[in-house]
């Protein structure tokens, strides 16, 4: 039976009964409730609170484990969270209720140079207030060896003749993926991306797409066959390496296709407490959809089609 404020949607299968093998844990959510910052969760029902647990909740009694090889999609309408979850996600927002637990330590246990290790934060859009240049901002996202350099990162988003440009002077696409790349050079296992393709054309986006299963490939220790993602071409023959299985990306988007061809796992947040978790395929249903954005939606050749 499903319950509509944990991770028993219809179809879908329970965290604890996923395969986990050989993949780290990179971060769990005990019983957190999420609240929209400086105020009250507008549309939030007693109906909702007594479902999902915290009353005025944005989101109430979530239970998620992130674990590597796992690319995870939050979903959900303008204002029902997803922002504000991650931000809780990556330590920066303190959740009104349970607790936030990275590699099996609270956040509190980590130091700023551990955690910058560990988590990865890009923001839904970047505020530059002073002079620097992209290759200036790249050097400073570098916490470690495990990154890629300035160049390396920026070739893989099209944005390799950015490298001297002043950061303020670029368009809110080329920003976006300027972002993306200090991602790739700080080298962290846990991506937490708000809207990384809110300001992308659509070759931008399906390039975005081939970076995150380039470089958090699904299935540690399977073949394609398996369900595992086929990165051999991308990583020009080679395996790819145990640390990259050992990294996960969530990100937050509203193109349900978008989604559908990059994430392994959803989460959708209904914006009232409740919330749903799974992997994708079972998630992706027209009576979610339906739940999820207030609308009916078809599918046709392969696209998810919202219908007015």
């Amino acid at each position: 039976m499903s319950r509509a404020h944990g991770p028993r949607t219809a179809g879908a299968t329970p965290p604890a009964a996923w395969p986990r093998g050989a993949t780290a844990l990179l971060a769990e959510l005990r019983g957190v409730a999420v609240r929209r910052p400086g105020g009250m969760a507008g549309g939030a029902t007693e109906a909702g609170a007594a479902a999902g647990g915290t009353a005025g909740a944005l989101i109430a009694g979530l239970d998620w484990t992130i674990r590597g090889g796992e690319r995870w999609a939050v979903i959900g309408r303008n204002a029902a969270g997803k922002s504000t979850l991650l931000r809780t996600l990556a330590g920066l927002h303190a959740p009104a209720a349970g607790s936030v637990v990275w590699a099996g330590r609270a956040l509190d246990e980590w130091d700023a140079l551990d955690a910058a290790a560990h988590r990865a934060w890009m923001p839904q859009q970047a505020q530059d207030r002073f002079r620097l240049s992209v290759s200036r901002l790249l050097e400073l996202s570098r916490c470690s060896d495990a990154g890629l350099s300035a160049q390396q990162a920026l070739d893989e988003l099209d944005a390799g003749a950015l490298l001297r440009r002043d950061a303020r002077s670029l368009s809110g696409g080329e920003r976006q993926r300027v972002a993306l790349a200090q991602v790739l050079v700080q080298g962290a296992r846990l991506w937490l991306l708000d809207e990384p393709v809110a300001f992308q054309d659509p070759a931008h986006q399906a390039q975005v797409a081939q970076v995150l299963r380039r470089h958090v490939p699904h299935g540690a220790g399977t073949s394609v066959a398996a369900g595992g993602d086929d990165v051999s071409g991308a990583l020009g023959g080679r395996r790819a390496s145990r640390g990259m299985h050992d990294r996960a990306a969530v990100f937050s988007a509203h193109d349900v296709n978008w989604v559908a061809a990059v994430a392994t796992h959803v989460l959708a947040l209904l914006g009232d407490g409740r919330w749903h978790a799974g992997p994708v395929k079972a998630m992706l249903t027209t009576p979610m959809l339906r739940a999820v954005y207030g609308c009916d939606w078809r599918p046709a050749g392969g696209a998810w089609i919202p219908l007015a």
